[in-house]
């Protein structure tokens, strides 16, 4: 097979990366790219296709592992704003009645709609519990 041949599927391979960034594409654009040298070389096609195999599991097995590790080593612990209201204090702006579903909370200065367990007057304090979809649920502090 011509080198260009597996060297533009390499390029596909590392262009794919940029939208999955889990490194799986660009261990098999290396793999390609050793195939290219093969090839380039004027080795058979069992060398390239040995060459391309060789490669993508030695990178799969020793980069893939060490990039995930380094760059995604915060990514667990890293909350949307969304997520970082649970267990934050709230204010009823407006009275929660969960049979109406109607109802709403500031937090951190932001206006969330809400609902609760029992009916919460205005001007109430309590906690975010949980959050579900846009609307959050609330207990008396």
């Amino acid at each position: 097979m011509n080198y260009y041949i597996w060297l533009i599927i390499a390029v596909g391979c590392f262009v794919g990366e940029l939208f999955t960034m889990e490194f799986s594409l660009a261990c098999l654009g290396l793999g390609l790219a050793g195939a290219s040298l093969a090839a380039w070389l004027g080795l058979g096609i069992w060398s390239q296709v040995g060459a391309f195999a060789l490669i993508s599991a030695i990178a799969w097995a020793g980069i893939r592992p060490f990039a995930r590790r380094h760059l995604y080593s915060k990514a667990k612990s890293v909350k949307t704003p969304a997520e970082d209201v649970i267990g934050k204090n709230a204010v009823v702006e407006t009275a929660i009645d969960p049979i109406q579903n109607t109802g709403r909370v500031k937090v951190a200065g932001e206006s969330w709609k809400a609902t609760a367990i029992k009916p919460l007057p205005a001007g109430t304090e309590c906690v975010v519990e949980k959050l579900d979809g846009v609307t959050l649920t609330v207990r008396e502090k």
